[in-house]
């Protein structure tokens, strides 16, 4: 499936570029409403969805095929002996692709690199890669895996602004499993937010608006640095 392109809704403000990277087992299309509910519940109403569909590939823990950005051994986490680095590895290869792609385009909009799951997992991995930086990571309802990426960060990768969220109730990937991660984002030295809510394994309108929130945020403190400058 084609990435698909959303371009903004409004052209009142210079635009910001998000690509936003699916959980397992759905694709691209699987957030074409997200656009819509930053602006609705956020204000946001400036930002290009950019979102891409994972390769199809075997998930070992499942015994079935789908569209994933790696194999999963293990249905849960915690009981996840080894993670799939290869797997992680060739995502992010084509993820930095996209991300070099809207660079070129669109030099002067910020990218953003976001995901659900699964992809907040691969948000983590790539936007912690960037050079130059990315404007920043948002990774709702994921987690750290056990990459290298993470053991030694960049200076740059350290002061990447990361939204972070999940929710109380998730049976997926539980709270606890999230806040490790945060634990393990912190040791590193990344710069984290991280909220939780009332919610299961989804999202909400209230988390949709503290997303647009900290975007707007983090993009008032590149105005206002560029202008000092």
């Amino acid at each position: 499936m084609d990435t698909i392109i959303q371009e903004p809704l409004s052209d009142s403000r210079a635009p910001i570029t998000l690509i936003w990277l699916h959980g397992l087992g759905v694709d691209g299309s699987d957030f074409e409403s997200f656009q819509k509910e930053l602006s609705q519940f956020g204000s946001l109403d400036n930002v290009r969805m950019v979102l891409p569909t994972a390769p199809v590939r075997d998930i070992t823990a499942y015994k079935l095929t789908m569209n994933a950005w790696y194999d999963l051994y293990s249905e849960s986490l915690d009981e996840q002996e080894k993670e799939d680095i290869d797997g992680m590895n060739q995502s992010a290869e084509f993820i930095n692709a996209l991300i070099e792609e809207q660079r070129q385009k669109y030099p002067e909009s910020p990218i953003w690199l976001g995901g659900f799951s699964q992809g907040a997992a691969m948000a983590l991995i790539v936007g912690m890669s960037q050079i130059p930086p990315i404007a920043g990571i948002i990774a709702l309802s994921g987690y750290v895996p056990n990459h290298p990426r993470f053991e030694e960060l960049s200076d740059v990768a350290k002061q990447t602004p990361i939204y972070m969220a999940h929710g109380t109730l998730d049976p997926v990937i539980s709270i606890a499993q999230a806040r490790r991660s945060l634990e393990t984002l912190n040791k590193a030295g990344a710069t984290v937010e991280f909220f939780d809510y009332p919610m299961m394994h989804e999202i909400c309108p209230d988390e949709v608006a503290d997303i647009a929130e900290f975007i707007n945020a983090h993009s008032e403190q590149v105005t206002a640095n560029t202008s000092e400058e």
